[in-house]
């Protein structure tokens, strides 16, 4: 499918950023998967595990807007490979380390290497779409970073197996520096100017701005905002709590058979992203999006109580359906709701929300899972989805945005 999408609309400029982001996303998943058994290993507690993977998403919420503003005035080209380099050497100095503290503040600067690659890949990607077919374009980047996730998730398992976390930094820093030499050699760039000349445009204040947005939101909008953060939040919580679900105190999963069960959370995701988007402009985004927060809050329910292995691979299929049917249908909701108030850029707090989803969610759920176990951070998860959907089926502006 991905494949066929290449040859079909890519052009040769986009698909040299294409192969960059597939390259980085492969290897940022062998990396990310691993990082909850590194932390594991060195005997943090659930809290702890959390919290510290939270800490890179703050650094994200700070520093999105200034990073945009910044690489709209410098060499987005530059600014990617300035952040692909500082993702390897932060990447590689956590193996390494074992205080929870130095940790956390090297988590805090891995999160600003992160946003510095992120963000002007986002930006360039935006600049080189065709307005016509700028939802296929967002689609088929949607189905490329389920292909990564799923590669690195398998590829993660089998490594963490047989080469331990050593093998881990290898593969990743091997992924990435192809990335960059994708990008030097294939990616042309017009603005060359200097980082200390844009410098001046680094700054915070944008994000005071985008908060007072929440005011345009009505009680729709805002239960709108509330499912983009349990959806991105639910992306962590498999980050930072899948690998730890599988493992000996759970499941009892070698990591590869648990990462072949973390790729069955993103495999469907490669065929099915632009359908799904589809079938929400055909059949209506609200009726699709309760299809898939049902789907997936019911099936995040029975993973958390399973012990049964079919059980469990088919409830993680069967997630990653529902939010595949979710996402697509809840952004398009957001961004109808955004026009009908004539406020399109109420669109910021949005971003904001969904960075807010990276960070409290494992937070929370490290607290409940030091409680109740991990099985409850899913069954949480799981029941809050279904509680959302009540609420969005009796909402009284259902049949009228």
């Amino acid at each position: 499918m991905v494949f066929y999408k290449i040859k079909r609309f890519v052009n040769s400029k986009i698909f040299i950023l294409i192969l960059a982001t597939f390259l980085w996303l492969t290897a940022d998943y062998i990396l990310e998967f691993s990082f909850p058994k590194y932390l594991e290993s060195i005997n943090l507690s659930f809290f702890q595990i959390g919290l510290i993977l939270s800490l890179a998403s703050v650094t994200g919420i700070l520093i999105d807007v200034p990073v945009g503003l910044f690489c709209n005035k410098t060499s987005k080209k530059k600014l990617m490979i300035s952040g692909l380099i500082l993702l390897i050497i932060i990447s590689s100095l956590i193996f390494l380390l074992k205080g929870s503290l130095v940790l956390a503040i090297v988590f805090l600067l891995w999160g600003f290497a992160f946003q510095t690659w992120r963000v002007p890949r986002d930006a360039k990607f935006a600049s080189m779409t065709n307005k016509n077919r700028r939802a296929s374009y967002y689609g088929f980047d949607l189905e490329v970073k389920y292909l990564g996730q799923t590669i690195g998730a398998l590829a993660g398992g089998f490594i963490l197996l047989y080469l331990s976390f050593a093998g881990i930094i290898s593969a990743y820093v091997l992924l990435v520096i192809l990335a960059i030499i994708v990008l030097i050699f294939g990616l042309k760039e017009s603005n060359n100017r200097s980082f200390i000349k844009s410098m001046k445009l680094f700054n915070f204040s944008s994000l005071t701005y985008e908060l007072k947005k929440i005011r345009n939101f009505k009680a729709f909008g805002i239960l709108l905002l509330l499912i983009s953060l349990l959806l991105t939040g639910w992306e962590q919580i498999l980050l930072t709590f899948g690998p730890l679900f599988y493992g000996n105190d759970v499941l009892g999963m070698n990591p590869g058979l648990g990462g072949i069960l973390l790729a069955c959370f993103s495999f469907l995701g490669i065929f099915l992203s632009c359908p799904a988007g589809k079938l929400a402009d055909k059949f209506g985004k609200k009726k699709i999006l309760i299809l898939g927060l049902f789907i997936m809050g019911a099936s995040l329910i029975l993973f958390s109580i399973s012990s049964n292995f079919i059980f469990i691979f088919s409830s993680a299929i069967l997630i990653s359906i529902g939010w595949t049917f979710s996402f697509p249908a809840a952004s398009g909701l957001i961004i109808d709701l955004s026009y009908n108030e004539k406020k399109g850029e109420i669109a910021g707090i949005w971003d904001f929300f969904m960075d807010l989803g990276y960070v409290i969610t494992p937070i929370i759920g490290g607290f409940v899972a030091e409680i109740f176990g991990i099985r409850s951070v899913f069954l949480g998860i799981g029941l809050f989805l279904i509680l959302v959907n009540i609420f969005i089926i009796f909402n009284k502006n259902y049949n009228k945005t």
